[in-house]
């Protein structure tokens, strides 16, 4: 795991390979095996792999470009009742990447800039919160990697007893 956590980058260029459906489960599964406050686990997850729909993702968010290459993604949704509805959803969106990464897909964290225009195309209630996906495909060839490492130093960003 900590090795996953340690090599795991954002991945923005895909093949054009499906993700066969017991892969997606399996990822789907591990998302919603994540905490939640209280245990109140309040995602719901939308499953995209139109490509017209990932292409109309793709223009709902100011960085989302490279979604239209997806092979699928994965929007959060969830009642905006709670001050921890988003860390939640941060959780679960964590488990899907980590989990696509053990079965060899590539993975984004992506934002919605338009959740109003997403809901509408996604068929979202108007009472649900929605402002995140992630998309999900097998990593093209050409997939330029991040450098690795380039995290701040723990001497920089922990602090022990007191700031």
């Amino acid at each position: 795991m900590l090795e996953a956590i340690r090599t795991k980058r954002a991945v923005r260029q895909f093949t054009d390979e499906p993700i066969p459906r017991d892969v997606l489960e399996k990822i789907l599964r591990a998302g919603l095996r994540a905490q939640s406050s209280k245990n109140t686990q309040p995602w719901h997850l939308i499953v995209v792999e139109d490509r017209q729909v990932l292409l109309q993702l793709s223009k709902l968010g100011d960085f989302l470009g490279y979604l239209a290459g997806a092979s699928a993604c994965v929007v959060l949704a969830a009642p905006d009742d709670s001050p921890w509805t988003y860390f939640d959803l941060g959780q679960c969106a964590s488990y899907l990447q980590l989990s696509a990464l053990e079965l060899g897909v590539g993975s984004c964290l992506g934002a919605i800039y338009q959740p109003a225009e997403a809901k509408k195309l996604l068929g979202v209630p108007a009472d649900m919160s929605l402002q995140a996906l992630v998309s999900l495909g097998y990593p093209s060839a050409d997939h330029q990697v991040a450098r690795l490492g380039g995290r701040k130093p723990i001497s920089e960003a922990v602090h022990w007893q007191r700031w």
